[in-house]
């Protein structure tokens, strides 16, 4: 191997080391800036959907409580007149579920039994205080209660509140108002523009109905989209956990970003999993353009500084060299004594060094 392309390849894998280790460096750094960015992004846009669970409750405690005060209400709760009742409530009920997504408006009397179930008034008469903590702690504390509770109707938002004679000393029961969690869900999406659904635990449901379940016993409730989340839930990646789950799910052509938060109930039972889909594509392609770029710049490098080191060696060293090969082999007398070609002091060494060999071989071809 010539020395010019031994240079060039020692030349090129060293700059290439060191353009790959930056590449590296830089890419190491991309991914993680990425990953920080996916994190930041789900865990602001679950926010979204938490928040308006957080604004339904108290709003749902508000409803219960302005329907407590009512003073009809009162009177017919009050009188066991369950028609009367639901001639009154149901037009409130129609308005509420209307305006604020309520589907539940329940009233219980002072023994924890159903009274009236507005949007089911033929089914009632069940012993609620053996499976109804909010409607026990209401009847119990005489203070208003709220969260997310299962019932009847499956799960949903909650508040109870107790309701008092029109005297207000005599405890007559309670009312129920419940939110409707899919119209929350469908409200968050069209916030923030990504999908969420409610997966609940099987223990925890008395019929499942036509809902999905999946192998692991999870079961899909409210969703904003139903194929999709069916999907996740198919491919066994949703586990019920206590802390939180970040994973990937491939849908087509693009890789959807899941993030799962444990569901607790009022009584603190971990009955299900909220679930956050969004896709961040617009990060990945700014992710995949800095690879491109980085790739760029490392072909750019190499192709440059290669270029350059070895103009600089084939100008300092290699043509000199050639030069004086030449002229040494044409006229050794000439060579010694020319002008040096390279300004290195290492090349005007070797020159002087030619110079003094000729010197001492002519000398010696002069003696007797």
């Amino acid at each position: 191997m010539s020395l010019d392309r031994f240079l060039a390849f020692v030349s090129s894998a060293c700059v290439g080391l060191v353009l790959l280790l930056g590449g590296w460096l830089m890419i190491a750094d991309q991914q993680a800036l990425l990953t920080d960015a996916r994190q930041r992004e789900i865990d602001q846009t679950s926010v979204v959907f938490s928040t308006t669970m957080d604004q339904a409750a108290i709003l749902s405690a508000t409803h219960s409580e302005l329907l407590a005060a009512d003073p009809s209400i009162r009177a017919h709760l009050a009188a066991g007149s369950r028609s009367e009742l639901q001639a009154y409530a149901k037009p409130m009920f129609e308005r509420l579920a209307r305006l604020a997504g309520v589907s539940v408006v329940h009233f219980h009397d002072a023994s924890m039994k159903s009274f009236l179930r507005v949007w089911e008034p033929q089914n009632f008469g069940q012993d609620l205080s053996t499976f109804r903590p909010m409607v026990v702690a209401a009847n119990h504390d005489r203070q208003t209660q709220k969260g997310l509770e299962l019932g009847v109707r499956g799960l949903s938002l909650r508040a109870v509140s107790p309701v008092f004679d029109t005297s207000g000393s005599n405890f007559i029961g309670t009312v129920e108002v419940g939110v409707d969690l899919q119209a929350l869900a469908d409200l968050a999406k069209a916030a923030s523009g990504s999908d969420f659904a409610l997966v609940l635990d099987r223990r925890y449901l008395k019929d499942v109905g036509s809902a999905a379940v999946s192998a692991n016993g999870l079961v899909l409730d409210a969703a904003t989209d139903k194929s999709l989340f069916e999907g996740i839930l198919g491919a066994g990646k949703v586990q019920l956990s206590r802390s939180e789950l970040l994973f990937f799910h491939r849908l087509g052509d693009r890789d959807l970003t899941v993030q799962g938060r444990p569901l607790i109930d009022y009584s603190g039972n971990m009955i299900g999993t909220i679930l956050t889909v969004s896709d961040f594509g617009s990060l990945e392609s700014y992710y995949n353009r800095s690879l491109v770029t980085i790739g760029s710049v490392f072909l750019a490098g190499l192709l440059i500084v290669t270029a350059i080191f070895m103009s600089t060696v084939r100008a300092a060293v290699i043509r000199p060299l050639k030069d004086l090969a030449v002229r040494v082999k044409a006229s050794p007398d000439d060579a010694a004594t020319s002008q040096s070609t390279s300004g290195l002091k290492e090349f005007r060494d070797l020159q002087k060094a030619v110079s003094d060999a000729m010197s001492t071989r002519r000398d010696r071809a002069g003696e007797p």
